[in-house]
């Protein structure tokens, strides 16, 4: 009798539009005790990499000092009188006041290197793109530095000239437009060269520290990083607000000598953002979040009116009252404060988790948290260093002092 040959299952071939399934794989108990490191790998957690400190704050106070040189000597070059005095005080304060912004750079770039290498860099090719990340990232720093600087010094150097024009009998509208105008050019050109200086200084500077720790850089700790409790759009709203306030209560003395009104209204608005930014760091609920745009969006309508066609009250109605880059950083600061909140209503607070990539997701996590932290307090600090300086509007030659002169106009 013939008999019908049967290929085994495995070899069946489903037909043609059809998905073959596999049979499901019954979890017995033999099947789980017989591969324990499969079941101990799962269950283990993804290590989480913690930020080289030692490593970001050394790297931004040396690129901070050395580009803030180039930024001093520049000034000194091209920049308007009343800024040159005392060289080697106003570097070692300027550059002091940017490191933090240098230490922000320099742990961006990490963030980037980690993220794209791996927490640990592994051969020359991905320390050298990490280190010229970290170069690229404090040149950019740097070049603003050098373009504030420029911004000042121009205005400085295009008052004098119009003060001179007013008073001179020889030098009439066309003589006082060209000189501003070779003025301008003569400071957009430092820019440009001074920003390509600090890039050199910068490749040769974090090349020079890499080879001095034998060709090595560290973009994550050894140590293992503390999984924090709260978000990172929370740590930014709280730290926005806080900032902003901290700025508004440093220049309520100028404003209570100005309007009383106006210093008693800082007062107020910086009393009202610290207890905000307190609640939402206590518990950001739906209510502590409108309260939280309320309080940093009304600043910013308040803060555009008066800089563009000038408040309806106060000492000059009508007015515009001059830029500064203390009023500025503020209000960048209260519009992260609304960039924050309202991510914070939009979303519930998605996990950055990628299953192909899981190690080098959460290496950078806290690198992530750091720089949310580190930003707020770097950009409060400029803000309250920069307290008195114009960018534009205001008669910065009413007095002996530039600086001064524009006090009254600032937040």
């Amino acid at each position: 009798m013939a008999t019908r040959s049967v290929q085994p299952i495995h070899h069946f071939r489903a037909p043609t539009g059809t998905v073959a399934r596999p049979a499901p794989v019954p979890s017995t108990a033999a099947g789980a005790a017989s591969s324990p490191s499969s079941t101990s790998a799962v269950a283990s957690p993804v290590p989480s990499f913690a930020v080289p400190w030692v490593t970001v704050v050394t790297l931004a106070v040396v690129l901070s000092f050395a580009d803030g040189f180039w930024v001093i000597s520049v000034r000194g070059a091209v920049g308007a009188i009343e800024r040159t005095s005392q060289p080697f005080a106003t570097w070692l304060r300027e550059s002091a006041v940017m490191t933090p912004l240098y230490v922000v750079a320099v742990l961006a770039a990490l963030t980037v290197a980690a993220r794209r290498f791996g927490p640990v860099l592994r051969g020359g090719r991905a320390v050298v793109a990490s280190a010229w990340l970290v170069a690229l990232a404090a040149s950019l720093v740097g070049a603003a530095h050098l373009l504030v600087s420029a911004v000042v010094d121009f205005r400085l150097q295009s008052g004098l000239i119009d003060h001179m024009g007013a008073m001179s009998t020889t030098c009439g509208a066309d003589c006082v437009a060209r000189l501003e105008s070779d003025s301008f050019w003569l400071q957009a050109r430092a820019t440009g060269y001074g920003a390509a200086i600090l890039l050199l200084t910068n490749v040769l500077v974090v090349g020079w520290m890499v080879a001095m720790r034998g060709g090595r850089l560290r973009v994550t700790s050894t140590r293992e990083a503390h999984a924090s409790r709260v978000d990172d759009r929370v740590l930014g709203l709280v730290g926005a607000l806080l900032g902003a306030a901290v700025i508004h209560v440093v220049v309520v003395p100028e404003h209570l000598t100005e309007w009383a009104a106006a210093g008693l209204f800082f007062v107020g608005l910086a009393a009202a953002q610290l207890l905000v930014g307190l609640a939402v760091l206590a518990r950001p609920t739906r209510i502590v979040r409108i309260a939280s745009v309320v309080v940093a969006a009304g600043p910013i309508v308040l803060w555009f009116v008066s800089r563009t066609v000038g408040l309806p009250l106060g000492p000059e109605p009508g007015v515009p009252e001059a830029l500064g880059m203390s009023d500025l950083v503020c209000a960048v600061l209260e519009a992260a404060a609304v960039a924050f909140a309202l991510s914070l209503g939009s979303t519930e607070g998605v996990e950055d988790e990628d299953a192909d990539e899981p190690v080098r997701v959460r290496a950078t996590s806290a690198h992530r948290t750091g720089l949310v932290v580190v930003a707020m307090l770097a950009v409060t600090l400029v803000g309250v260093s920069a307290n008195g300086m114009l960018l534009l509007g205001g008669d910065v030659h009413g007095s002996s002092t530039s600086q001064s002169a524009g006090a009254a106009g600032q937040r």
